[in-house]
């Protein structure tokens, strides 16, 4: 199949370069314009804190009815001075067009500041709503056309009318500032609601992907320079990129009109188009050079003039590499893919609709990034024709596996074994304080307007910031009061009970608990709340009750995930090698560089040792979407890179070497392989920290440091002591699986 593919593309080189450029320009204007719609950012959702079905989120549903569908729209103005009456009742003068005009708007009830409370700031109700250095104050608009009803979640007309009037709103109060006049010259301010919040996180999601592809891309290019020694070599792989990103982006578009997506689904989704092409472009490129130098010379040029007959189009030695690599390179390609596509589907079996979202999104990434791969970078590869030939640049460059960690590793097997394996161990060791959150305000970028808007209203106005949990309760009277008072009020954790309320049949405490919303002793007291006997149904909702949902929901799949990794995986060596072991040794190996790689993640940002270096903010916890999915990658990535180890030794020992000589042969290319392509692929991780959302920082370092760890220690180093101490029984087997073998014999290609 892939010999055919090689021929056709070859022949018609010209048409595949026209069709993906046509197809990608076509694809990307869809996705960036809308062509009359909405765009592919403007259509992302607002990430959510809760996943469907959990405690907490049939609890947010419970409060959300009884609630209406209030929308809040908060001002925090600044730089003023109130510090006096005479100075407070100027301030109240200046504001009393903009009252009148917000109560037109909604309400005069549901306008609420210092300035409408009676006696101002000597009231302690109007203290809450100012600074305590009194130079700040808030302004909440409640913005509830329907009152205490709730509309259909499907009543799009009702939704739009509510939108519009919270943008009236918000508008109205943006010139609050400027309309404080001497009572208040410096004034700032910045306004605040859910919808805001959603489109900065949008918005700093679309300028953090175009600031990391505007540095990843020339530096991949400049990377691919340096290692291939041909700039004409090195476009292949990149234009590649850049078509697998323009069609990525339109596919993702047309997920987006049968679900809905987030910013984080987009921007991992993106990182694959890039990083995949780039490596697997790489490694086509790599094997149809050393093709070309080996057998240049080896035709005749009477040979190539008969071709060119025949086919009007390319001689037959272009065709004769581009074939061979093919054949091995491309089925490295297919089978990397598959082993990425492995790790996927350990994801897709996670609880989470962001995580399944993210899982299908790159599952249709990296098919695009493959088709891309094995028909573009051979059509841009053949154009040059023989001007590409020469010895192959792995041969020159100082990588692992040339005399050097490799072959330590072979001659001093055990030591390498406990050497890796203690040092393994040592950083996965953090992994036991990993601490999980879900997305939040507190993950906005540091710096932005509505990140410092979060910050002031946590440091000086909590009452108006929200409380850290809230416990709503299906029944009221003597049994719920005194559970409340006698029993949640002693759980470790509760500092404060804050206005119990009755709202029907319902009854709604505020709980004031112990650390910041997000941190493990909130979590703790959350879990002690949930295990009290209580006398009606309740649910707890808040920071703390989404991040245990999440991890329980993370854990409650973590057994069918693993299991379907390990089969598929198993599946996967078993076809390509026929042993048995080598699966199970690929599978834990691989596990094992995972778990180091998060241990040293936890230690570097949640423990804060390097988290300023990457511009994260120290403490809290990773987001868990970005654990899950980072690992689930991670893993894929890991697996590939044993793939392309299998494949260059399976080609030796298929071309009759025996399990000595194929092993030693074979690893030698391979882990040279691994780590060239780990270059550009590291470059586009890191990229990353160049933006603004924390979440995006997190995974991208995430996945550098699991590349790295894996192609220096574990592919140089463990694998190869490991392979050198089983020997011939890394290929172990039973006799009935002997049938089940790789393909048919093909000659590697000269080193």
């Amino acid at each position: 199949m892939l010999s055919w593919l090689a021929h056709r593309v070859v022949k018609d080189a010209w048409l595949v370069i026209l069709t993906w450029g046509l197809v990608a320009v076509a694809l990307a204007a869809a996705a960036l314009s809308g062509l009359g719609g909405p765009s592919l950012l403007s259509r992302l959702e607002a990430p959510s804190s809760s996943l469907p079905g959990t405690q907490s989120a049939v609890g947010q549903e419970v409060l959300d009815s009884l609630a209406g569908d209030a929308v809040a729209v908060t001002l925090l103005v600044s730089d003023v001075d109130l510090s006096s009456t005479q100075r407070q009742e100027a301030i109240a003068s200046a504001l009393a067009p903009a009252h009148a005009d917000l109560a037109q708007l909604a309400g005069a009830s549901n306008v609420l500041d210092p300035f409408v409370v009676p006696g101002m700031l000597s009231s302690p109700a109007a203290r809450s709503l100012a600074s305590k250095d009194l130079d700040s104050f808030i302004i909440v608009v409640t913005v509830n056309p329907n009152g205490t009803n709730v509309a259909d979640p499907q009543d799009h007309g009702y939704t739009r009318e509510l939108n519009a009037l919270v943008d009236r709103v918000a508008s109205r109060l943006e010139r609050v500032p400027g309309e404080l006049g001497e009572a208040g010259p410096k004034a700032t301010g910045i306004v605040s609601h859910q919808r805001l919040i959603d489109r900065a996180i949008s918005a700093q999601a679309g300028s953090d992907l175009l600031t990391a592809e505007m540095i990843v891309l020339p530096l991949a290019l400049l990377a691919m320079i340096l290692i291939l020694r041909s700039l004409i070599a090195a476009l292949a792989p990149l234009l590649t990129t850049l078509a697998s990103i323009a069609v990525s982006l339109g596919a993702l578009l047309g997920l987006s009109l049968v679900m809905g997506i987030e910013p984080l689904v987009v921007a991992i989704a993106v990182l694959m188009a890039t990083a995949l092409p780039l490596a697997h472009g790489l490694i086509l490129t790599l094997r149809y050079r050393a093709e070309l130098g080996r057998a240049d010379g080896e035709l005749s040029l009477e040979d190539s003039r008969e071709r060119r007959r025949r086919t009007g189009r390319r001689d037959l030695l272009v065709t004769t590499c581009m074939t061979t690599a093919m054949r091995t390179a491309g089925r490295t390609v297919v089978l990397s893919t598959l082993a990425v596509g492995i790790g996927l589907a350990g994801l897709a079996l996670l609880e989470g609709g962001v995580l399944q979202a993210i899982a299908l999104a790159c599952t249709i990434t990296i098919l695009v990034s493959a088709a891309v791969t094995l028909t573009l970078v051979p059509a841009l590869l053949v154009l040059p024709g023989r001007r590409l030939a020469g010895p192959s640049p792995l041969a020159r460059l100082p990588l692992p596996g040339r005399r050097g960690r490799g072959a330590g590793a072979r001659r001093h097997p055990w030591a390498v074994v406990v050497g890796c394996l203690l040092l393994l161990m040592a950083l996965a060791l953090p992994l036991r304080q990993l601490h999980v959150v879900t997305p939040s305000a507190e993950h906005l970028p540091s710096g932005s307007a509505q990140y410092d808007h979060w910050r002031v209203l946590q440091e000086d106005y909590p009452a108006a910031a929200g409380q850290d949990a809230t416990l709503i309760l299906a029944g009221t009277g003597t049994r719920v009061t005194d559970f409340i008072n006698k029993q949640v009020a002693a759980v470790p954790g509760v500092e404060a009970i804050l206005s119990p309320s009755t709202a029907g049949d319902y009854t709604v405490v505020y709980l004031d608990l112990r650390g910041e919303p997000s941190s493990a002793s909130a979590e703790a007291a959350v879990a002690g709340i949930r295990a009290l006997p209580a006398p009606v149904d309740n649910w707890v909702t808040g920071q703390a009750a989404s991040q245990l949902d999440a991890r329980e929901a993370i854990m409650a799949g973590l057994p069918r995930a693993l299991g379907a990794v390990a089969v598929f995986t198993v599946m996967l060596l078993l076809l390509l090698t026929g042993s048995l072991l080598m699966p199970l040794r690929a599978l834990l190996v691989s596990l094992l560089s995972l778990a180091s790689s998060f241990g040293l993640l936890a230690w570097l940002i949640q423990h804060g040792h390097a988290s300023a270096l990457v511009g994260l903010r120290p403490g809290g916890g990773l987001e868990a979407a970005v654990v899950a999915a980072a690992a689930c990658l991670g893993l894929g990535l890991s697996l590939s890179n044993e793939v392309i180890v299998l494949t260059r030794i399976g080609e030796y020992r298929e071309s009759g070497f025996d399990h000595a000589t194929s092993t030693e042969r074979g690893l030698r290319p391979a882990n040279r392989t691994i780590a060239l392509i780990a270059v550009p692929m590291v470059v586009v991780f890191a990229g990353l920290e160049a933006g603004g959302l924390p979440a995006l920082k997190e995974l991208g370092l995430a996945l550098t440091i699991v590349l790295v760890l894996d192609a220096l220690v574990v592919r140089a180093l463990l694998v190869p002591a490991v392979m050198g101490l089983l020997g011939s029984w890394n290929w172990w087997s039973p006799g009935w699986l002997e049938s089940l073998r790789g393909p048919a014999p093909t000659r590697p290609a000269q080193e």
